[in-house]
């Protein structure tokens, strides 16, 4: 197939693999071009990665480089931040292989780059991003879909690209207009899973298309939210407290995506750094919830009511700021 250029995370990818997902690139009005970031090709990896001997290890980096093998999908290997080459074995299936540029690949890269890809959604409140991390299961998706629904606009879902304005204030890019959704969230919301593909074939995880609701543009960051659930205390509570001091640091360096590659690939102090930067310029905070009910939509109105106790602070297409 002939190349396609997406966008995403605020970048460029040029792309010899078909990723619906993503959205089309713009061309530049004046230039009528689209000048790509990064490339995602399709090459055979076997010989290289066979001459790394990298033994039992399925994750491997060298010289600004991470490669990786994924049982019956493939090889992958992202180069200086510019760029991602997929190997696939026979039979894979394509959902998964793109799950993983998606993912951990286009990840790396934004590691590789500078970016902080931290683990979770983010939504736009009164013109500010707010993202929402935990770890796998906490309900990120299912919170952010609850705010979309109140019309809340989706910002990202999965991985949240941090980067820093000529300010110095943190920004939120967009990633793709796709919520993924486990099937109870599914029921919590009244949908139907027939309605809605699968992931990919090995979970009961849905793709939900989200074009009619999701933000477009970069936004300032407003504030973090961690989702801590605790379903074997009593149930029927949400609970909200700021997180402070050193947790702060440890919070953000936790829900990095794919955080444990990140000493593999030298940037250990990469992210120190960046992490102390953002902890220091941006409210953190702590909501769980107990029991096994579904608490997205009180989940909901106690984050905006916590967000509109404070100032009202609007932004405009400049990044010039406003008190209310």
């Amino acid at each position: 197939m002939l190349p396609v250029h997406y966008e995403a995370y605020g970048l460029r990818w040029l792309s010899h693999i078909l990723m619906p997902e993503l959205q089309r690139a713009p061309m530049d009005v004046e230039t009528k071009q689209v000048v790509a970031d990064v490339q995602i090709e399709s090459f055979d990896l076997t010989a290289l990665w066979e001459s790394w001997e990298v033994g039992s290890d399925n994750f491997v980096a060298r010289d600004g480089c991470l490669f990786f093998r994924i049982e019956d999908t493939g090889l992958f290997l992202m180069e200086h931040g510019k760029r991602i080459v997929v190997s696939t074995v026979s039979g894979a299936d394509p959902k998964k292989v793109r799950l993983f540029i998606l993912g951990t690949c286009m990840s790396v890269i934004m590691m590789q780059r500078g970016i902080l890809p931290l683990h979770g959604s983010a939504v736009v409140i009164d013109g500010w991003a707010y993202a929402f991390v935990g770890h796998s299961g906490a309900g990120k998706s299912t919170l952010s879909a609850a705010l979309a629904s109140r019309g809340y606009p989706l910002l990202t879902d999965d991985v949240v690209a941090l980067t820093w304005d000529a300010g110095g204030r943190a920004i939120v890019s967009p990633g793709y207009p796709q919520q993924k959704l486990w099937q109870p969230s599914l029921e919590g919301f009244g949908m139907k899973q027939q309605d809605y593909a699968t992931v990919h074939a090995e979970i009961t995880k849905y793709a939900i298309p989200v074009q009619h609701y999701f933000h477009e543009r970069a936004v300032p960051l407003g504030g973090i939210y961690e989702l801590v659930p605790e379903p074997d205390q009593e149930s029927g509570s949400v609970h909200l407290q700021e997180v402070s001091g050193l947790e702060r640091l440890h919070l953000l360096c936790s829900h990095t995506f794919r955080g444990g590659l990140v000493n593999r690939q030298g940037l250990a102090q990469w992210l120190f750094e960046t992490a102390s930067r953002l902890s220091a310029s941006v409210e953190i905070n702590r909501i769980s919830r107990t029991g096994h009910h579904f608490t997205a939509f009180e989940m909901v109105d106690r984050i905006i009511n916590h967000i509109r106790k404070g100032v009202h602070i609007e932004y405009d297409s400049n990044y010039t700021y406003r008190c209310e």
